[in-house]
């Protein structure tokens, strides 16, 4: 959840970790469900390419 502390914040993105874990269901699907962001903005935040150059992506 590294990838999503800096944009929505390092506690709400570690009890959305803990909520997937404890469910068994991806973070992607919780962070849509609850509404925390836009389909294409997680997509661009979860991108692999994306997490994988250096610097902070918002």
């Amino acid at each position: 959840m590294t990838t999503l502390a800096p944009v929505i914040g390092y506690q709400r993105a570690a009890d959305i970790a803990k909520k997937a874990l404890k469910q068994n269901r991806p973070v992607r699907e919780i962070i849509l469900e609850e509404k925390i962001m836009e389909p294409e903005e997680l997509s661009r935040i979860l991108d692999p390419v994306s997490m994988t150059e250096p610097g902070i992506r918002h």
